[in-house]
């Protein structure tokens, strides 16, 4: 089975500038290595109509939507209230949550607030997933129509640490037939991405089931083939071939 996985990262301070937003490449990275893909990732601020379009969007477009940022105990923070909306579930206590929340505090010698507890809110129905590298939990919510949302703290620590633990294995237990990619990389040096394409278009190399990938940068330009298992041969192939065409290029 096949899926398409759509983020949603919300924080108004991922559009001014200010933070560097590195979940796309986190999740993107975790969903190839087991054979899934991210279809599309959308920045939004800190507005509950904008949360609610968007994430109701995705939802009609997809099986499986992540979103993150905005669990916070902060003014600022109203993910749960606009997907609580959105969804018509309430705002609950989440036990897990709390009793992991009381713990991280008291090992660092801290009470908790009651500003600090509502980092232990989750929407109703939903799976709390425990945050080993913060204080507000995910949240694995289970939607009609077969619809799963995911809802992950904002910072990139938290979010790829909710997302090693809970979610990936989560979903190659669901998606037990996807299968990553086949990947060869060739790196070239002394060579422009234009120069490459000119010689490759020369010589007709054209791979039949296999993708090319150019990412230059650093003076180096990373050449990537990938396929699926079945057609290994044909990256083989591949491979064996560009290197010929740019052996003398070859990093």
């Amino acid at each position: 089975m096949k899926t398409n996985i759509e983020l949603i990262s919300i924080g108004s301070e991922l559009l001014s500038g200010r933070t560097l937003n590195s979940h796309a490449q986190t999740l993107g990275a975790a969903l190839v290595k087991i054979g899934l893909r991210l279809s599309r990732d959308t920045t939004i601020p800190d507005e509950i109509e904008t949360i609610q379009s968007a994430v109701r969007e995705a939802l009609e477009r997809v099986d499986v939507a992540v979103v993150s940022g905005g669990l916070g105990p902060t003014s600022d923070d109203i993910t749960r209230d606009a997907l609580a909306g959105l969804l018509n579930r309430r705002i609950v206590m989440s036990q897990p949550g709390m009793d992991a929340l009381r713990k991280r505090y008291a090992e660092r010698g801290r009470a908790v607030s009651p500003a600090a507890e509502r980092q232990a809110l989750i929407l109703e129905g939903a799976e709390t997933l425990v945050n080993s590298a913060g204080a507000a939990p995910g949240e694995r919510l289970e939607l009609p129509g077969n619809k799963m949302l995911f809802i992950l703290p904002g910072p990139p620590d938290e979010f790829a640490a909710v997302l090693a633990d809970h979610i990936i294995p989560w979903l190659k237990g669901q998606f037990k037939d996807a299968v990553a990619l086949e990947v060869r990389v060739l790196t070239t040096q002394g060579i422009g991405e234009s120069d490459i394409v000119t010689r490759l278009e020369a010589a007709n190399f054209q791979p039949l089931n296999v993708t090319i990938g150019f990412y230059p940068g650093g003076g180096k330009v990373e050449i990537r083939l990938s396929a699926s298992r079945a057609h290994i041969a044909a990256l083989e192939t591949a491979a064996l071939e560009l290197r010929g065409l740019l052996g003398d290029s070859l990093n």
